[in-house]
C-alpha cells in the first residue's frame, strides 16, 4: 500500500502544463452551455448534471461564472466569494422534497429504493456543507476538503468503520436521518497534476450524491445499486492536455475505511473531450476484494473479487440538446445464491433540452439487469422490498429544472418503474406489484 501511495505522490508533484491553460473542474460538466444572464451578459452556465467525479459547485479554475448562484464573475463574489481570489471557501446547500406514489404502499417505501425512498411524505434529503482549501491556481501546493451531510441521504454516504462498524452494523446513526462525512481529503500538487489522499467520491458512474450535480430528484438504479459511492485511499488526477484526463488510485474497497477484512483495490478512469466537435467519452473501472454476501443469502461469507466498469459517451456540451449514454457492468465471484458468480449490468440514457436561462427539460430511460438478484434491494433495514429480486428493472423519468433565482433550483419529476423477472414476490407495493408510478418535487437552495 505504501509503495502505491509513494508512486502516486511522485506523479502528483510533476506539473504538466495544459496548452490551453488551466481547466476548471466545472468544464467537465456534460451539460454546460453558453447562455445569457438577465442583464445580457454572456457567461458559461454549468447545468446540474455532471460526470460523477466532478461537482458543479467546485469552482477550481479561472472563474467564468459562479456555479452556485449562476452570476457573472464580476458579481458572484457577492454570492459566496468564489471569484474573490481566495483559495478558501465555505459553501453548501439545503435539499428536500416529496414523492407521491400512486400505489400508497403500507410500508411507505418506494419499492426497493435506497435513495429518495419514502413515499407520500416529505423528506429532508441533504443539509450539505463544504469547507475547502483549493490548490493554488498556477503553482504547486497543498489543499484539502471536508464535506458534511445531514439528512436522509446519509445512508448513501456511510463508510464501514466510520458511520458503520467494521462488521457493517450501524454506529451512531438511526435509520432515517443521520450525519455522514462523504469526503475528507488532502490534495497535493497542481491543478493539472495532483494526488488526493483520504475519503473521496468514486469516479465510476454518472450520477452523484450531491443534489446540485443531478438533474433528477430520484436516483437511477445504477447509482443506487450497481457501484460504490465513495472510497478511502489515494488517487492521482492528471490533465494530460486540453483533451485527455487520467485518474488512477488505490482504495480500501467500496465505501470502507476499516472493515473485517481490509484488502486494497484499484480504480482508474480515462476521459477524452474532443477539441473539435465538443463530444466526450470516458471509461472507468474499479476492482478488488469485497464482501460477497451483502444480501444475506445462505452461502459462505467471504471476500472475493468484485469488478465494476462504466462507459460514458456525451454529445457536445454547448448545444441546446444534450444526450448522454451510459453502459456499465459489475460482477462478483461467489456472490450468487447458488455460490456462483453474480452479474449485474445495464444501460442508462439521458436527454436534456436547454429551454432558456431559467428552464431546462430532461428525460431518463434505464434498463438494469440484476441477473442473480443480488443487488437491487440493498436498502434500509425496515424496507420489506429486499433481495433476491432477479430480473430486469426499467425506469422512465421526465422532469424540468427551474431556477427562479440564482441560488434556488426547483425540480418537478414524473417517474414510472416496471419489473420483468422470476422473483417469488414483486419489487413494488411491498411485494404486490410489478409496476409503480410516482410524482415528485424537490428544491435545492445553495449558499
Amino acid at each position: 500500500m505504501r509503495q502505491w501511495i509513494a508512486a502516486l505522490a511522485a506523479i502528483a508533484l510533476v506539473h504538466v502544463p495544459t496548452p490551453d491553460g488551466v481547466r476548471a473542474q466545472d468544464d467537465f460538466s456534460p451539460t454546460a452551455e453558453t447562455t445569457v444572464t438577465r442583464d445580457g451578459t454572456a457567461y458559461d452556465f454549468a447545468a446540474f448534471t455532471a460526470d460523477a467525479e466532478f461537482s458543479s459547485l467546485d469552482v477550481d479554475g479561472p472563474c467564468q461564472s459562479c456555479s452556485t448562484c449562476g452570476s457573472p464573475c464580476a458579481t458572484c463574489g457577492d454570492c459566496r466569494g468564489c471569484c474573490d481570489g481566495s483559495r478558501y471557501s465555505l459553501r453548501g446547500w439545503l435539499n428536500g422534497g416529496f414523492i407521491g406514489n400512486t400505489s400508497s404502499p403500507p410500508s411507505k417505501f418506494n419499492g426497493p429504493y435506497n435513495a429518495v425512498d419514502r413515499s407520500n411524505e416529505a423528506m429532508f434529503n441533504q443539509g450539505y456543507l463544504i469547507a475547502e482549501a483549493a490548490l493554488p491556481q498556477y503553482d504547486r501546493g497543498i489543499g484539502g476538503r471536508l464535506d458534511l451531510l445531514y439528512g436522509e441521504d446519509f445512508y448513501l454516504a456511510q463508510s464501514t468503520g466510520i458511520e458503520r462498524r467494521p462488521d457493517g452494523s450501524p454506529h451512531w446513526n438511526p435509520e432515517y436521518y443521520g450525519l455522514a462525512i462523504p469526503q475528507a481529503y488532502v490534495s497535493v500538487g497542481s491543478k493539472d497534476a495532483n494526488i488526493q489522499i483520504g475519503h473521496f467520491y468514486s469516479v465510476v458512474g454518472y450520477e452523484g450524491l450531491m443534489a446540485p450535480d443531478n438533474f433528477f430528484y430520484s436516483k437511477s438504479y445504477s447509482y443506487q445499486f450497481a457501484g460504490p459511492f465513495t472510497h478511502w485511499g489515494a488517487q492521482a488526477n492528471w490533465n494530460v492536455d486540453s483533451a485527455w484526463t487520467v485518474q488512477l488510485g488505490i482504495h480500501n474497497g467500496w465505501d470502507a475505511f476499516d472493515r473485517v477484512s481490509d484488502d486494497p483495490g484499484v480504480i482508474g478512469k480515462l476521459r477524452y473531450d474532443s477539441p473539435y466537435s465538443g463530444a466526450w467519452t470516458s471509461f472507468a473501472i474499479t476492482t478488488g476484494k469485497e464482501f460477497n454476501n451483502s444480501a444475506g443469502f445462505p452461502i459462505q461469507d467471504e471476500f472475493t473479487n468484485r469488478t465494476r466498469y462504466s462507459w460514458l459517451v456525451g454529445t457536445p456540451q454547448c448545444c441546446r440538446w444534450q444526450y448522454v449514454f451510459h453502459h456499465w457492468l459489475g460482477f462478483q465471484q461467489h456472490g450468487a445464491p447458488d455460490g456462483g458468480q453474480a452479474n449485474w449490468y445495464g444501460i442508462d440514457q439521458y436527454l436534456y433540452y436547454n429551454i432558456n436561462r431559467d428552464w431546462k427539460a430532461g428525460m431518463r430511460f434505464e434498463w438494469f439487469r440484476d441477473e442473480e438478484g443480488t443487488r437491487v434491494g440493498l436498502n434500509r433495514p425496515s424496507n420489506p422490498n429486499v433481495p433476491p429480486l432477479p430480473g430486469n428493472f426499467f425506469s422512465l423519468s421526465f422532469g424540468v429544472n427551474w431556477s427562479p433565482t440564482d441560488n434556488l433550483i426547483l425540480r418537478p419529476e414524473m417517474r414510472a418503474d416496471w419489473y420483468s423477472g422470476n422473483s417469488v414476490v414483486d419489487p413494488y407495493d411491498d411485494g404486490n406489484d410489478s409496476t409503480q408510478y410516482m410524482l415528485g418535487f424537490d428544491g435545492i437552495m445553495t449558499f
